[in-house]
């Protein structure tokens, strides 16, 4: 260690709260479709979380850019800079393997998707909140005792 140097401040900055952030977060702040943003402070919401999504995430958000820009929702410019503010996250990617068996458990208790039931099972397993704007999802989590990000309460009256 360096003379003078705070042990503190030779170690970077460690992002606090686990957050589980699902492509229909993301993409409905770095889009800027019609859609309304619930939260004034967008992705700024994230940036003292640790970040994690399933391997799945990076294909679907993919498939959302590639799908606003053939629907000619935006250019491809635009999905550049979506894809560039979108990659800044750095969200951590959770390579475990899928339990089947448990995806197929969740799926069947929450009437989701096996695809969404990855952000349900990593939230779960990791003790994190879930950040989604994906209303069904939202609904599963809570009823799965996941807390949501940003709680609820949080957000402004509509």
């Amino acid at each position: 260690m360096q003379a003078g140097v705070e042990p503190s401040s030779a170690v970077p900055a460690q992002r606090s709260r686990p957050v589980v952030v699902d492509a229909s977060f993301v993409l409905r702040y770095v889009l800027h479709t019609s859609a309304a943003k619930p939260h004034p402070e967008g992705l700024r919401l994230l940036e003292d979380c640790e970040l994690l999504v399933p391997a799945l995430w990076q294909a679907e958000i993919a498939n959302a850019l590639v799908q606003a820009e053939r629907r000619a929702v935006a250019d491809p410019l635009r999905i550049g800079q979506a894809l560039a503010v979108i990659m800044a996250l750095e969200p951590d990617v959770d390579l475990s393997p899928v339990d089947v068996a448990r995806n197929l458990e969740l799926a069947r208790a929450h009437g989701l998707s096996a695809y969404d039931c990855l952000y349900l099972e990593l939230a779960q397993r990791r003790r994190a909140a879930l950040a989604t704007y994906d209303s069904e999802m939202a609904s599963a989590a809570l009823r799965a005792g996941i807390t949501l990000y940003p709680h609820p309460s949080a957000l402004p009256a509509a």
